[in-house]
């Protein structure tokens, strides 16, 4: 990740006019790059300039990445002062995650006064496949033909159209695999004229894309959403809203599987 997405990202961030400081760190499938600019800089124009550096960048990097960059304004100084826990007894955290980013933090999001809202300990659902090396060996198989198999399996490409003299019929096909049940009868190859499928090459499980972070709420695995809110909003009223619209939010989803929504924050005051 340093050198084949940071350093094209850092070469044609350090053109950027008003750039005071960059700081970057790279671990196993992520990079995070601090840009910190100069107080007279325009925070919205510096903004432009790294969307367009971020575009400009595009095609050095690695064409099998997963999602483009992204980035967003921040100011150290404001923290988060409101965290909401979600925590269920049944749900797979999977798809807890599934609900909190697409469904309950775009909510608070559109609470007036919210400025941004983060999700702490995510779990984005994927599907792992744990290879057997001796199960490997016996075929004659190596990992790069087996991952070859899973990428030409897994495809989602338009299919096409049928003209007809009057009207044209668009063909939606899914080729995609989506769960864990769907991968283990993938053929991988032939041997001695029977197929090798991967279920027999090892585990097929359905899990997360990053098993390496997690977020707990009073010893129970969950989401942490972190909410920060606008300058110059008023804390009370602000928390206020956005734990009406937690309510609203787990009203409609407690009908579909059990959960549990839990809010906690803390507010400073001065007094002269």
């Amino acid at each position: 990740m340093a050198s084949t997405v940071a350093t094209p990202l850092e070469r044609q961030f350090s053109t950027i006019a008003g750039l005071a400081s960059m700081t970057s760190s790279s671990s196993l499938g992520s990079t995070s790059i601090t840009l910190q600019f100069e107080l007279s800089r325009d925070i919205d124009a510096a903004a432009q300039d790294v969307q367009s550096a971020i575009a400009a960048t595009l095609r050095q990097l690695p064409s099998d990445m997963p999602s483009p960059p992204s980035f967003r304004k921040v100011n150290p100084a404001d923290s988060p002062i409101l965290f909401i826990a979600l925590t269920s007894p049944s749900l797979p955290l999977y798809a807890l995650n599934e609900y909190a980013e697409t469904m309950l933090a775009q909510q608070i999001s559109t609470v007036s006064g919210v400025a941004q809202v983060q999700v702490f300990g995510s779990q984005k659902y994927a599907v792992r496949v744990q290879l057997d090396p001796k199960a490997l060996a016996s075929r004659g198989l190596g990992v790069e033909e087996v991952a070859s198999a899973i990428r030409s399996a897994n495809v989602n490409l338009p299919t096409g159209t049928l003209q007809g003299p009057a009207t044209a019929y668009t063909i939606q096909s899914s080729g995609q695999l989506l769960q864990a049940e769907a991968f283990r009868p993938l053929i991988v190859a032939w041997r001695n004229g029977q197929p090798v499928r991967l279920g027999e090459l090892g585990n097929v499980v359905d899990g997360v894309q990053n098993d390496k972070q997690a977020a707990w709420f009073i010893n129970q695995r969950g989401m942490i959403l972190a909410v920060q809110r606008q300058p110059g909003t008023n804390t009370v009223e602000w928390r206020r809203r956005c734990a009406s619209c937690c309510r609203a939010s787990g009203s409609s989803c407690r009908l579909r599987f059990p959960w549990r929504c839990s809010s906690t924050g803390r507010s400073r005051s001065r007094s002269r």
